[in-house]
Order: structure tokens, then sequence, then C-alpha cells
């Protein structure tokens, strides 16, 4: 029984360093975008997102294996991501 609780935290530590590790990912990819689209200016970053945007529809849409809550999910996250790096480059250049 002793053995079996170990393996189980074992288990559950295992899978707390790899959640810990992709949201590490998930977060580095966030700001490497971010500062894309601030290096790329207004207008750059405004095609980027909607190249971006038009990208998610059109494999959404020639796919029946995307649900639609997964494609609102990702527009979600993209979309929150284009308005830290808007909030960004406003704050940028208030202070400036």
């Amino acid at each position: 029984m002793k053995q079996l609780v170990i393996d189980i935290l074992m288990k559950m530590a295992k899978m707390d360093v790899d959640a810990k590790e992709l949201t590490a990912q998930v977060e580095a990819q966030s700001l490497l975008i971010a500062a894309l689209l601030l290096t790329a200016g207004k207008e750059g970053s405004n095609n980027i997102s909607e190249n971006i945007q038009n990208a998610i529809m059109t494999a959404a849409g020639t796919s029946v294996e995307f649900l639609q809550t997964d494609v609102d999910l990702l527009l979600t996250h993209v979309n929150r991501l284009l308005a830290v790096t808007r909030y960004v480059d406003e704050q940028s250049t208030v202070t400036e």
C-alpha cells in the first residue's frame, strides 16, 4: 500500500512538472509573439493579426476535425495576445 501511495505521488509530481513546463513554453511563445508584433509596428501588426485570424478560420473551415469550441478558444487566446501587444504599444507611446 505504501508503494502505491509513493507511485501515485511520483506520477502527480511528474504531471505537475510537465504542466509547469508547458505553461512556461506557452508564456515564452506569447512574449515572443508580442515582441515580434511590436517590432513589426502598427501596420505590420495589423496585417499579421488579420493573417493569423484568416489562417485559423480557413483551417477550421477545411476540416471537420476542428470543433467550433476549439476554434473559439484558439481565437480567444490569439485575441488576448494581440490585445496585450496593443496595450504595451499604447503605453509605450503615452510615456514617450
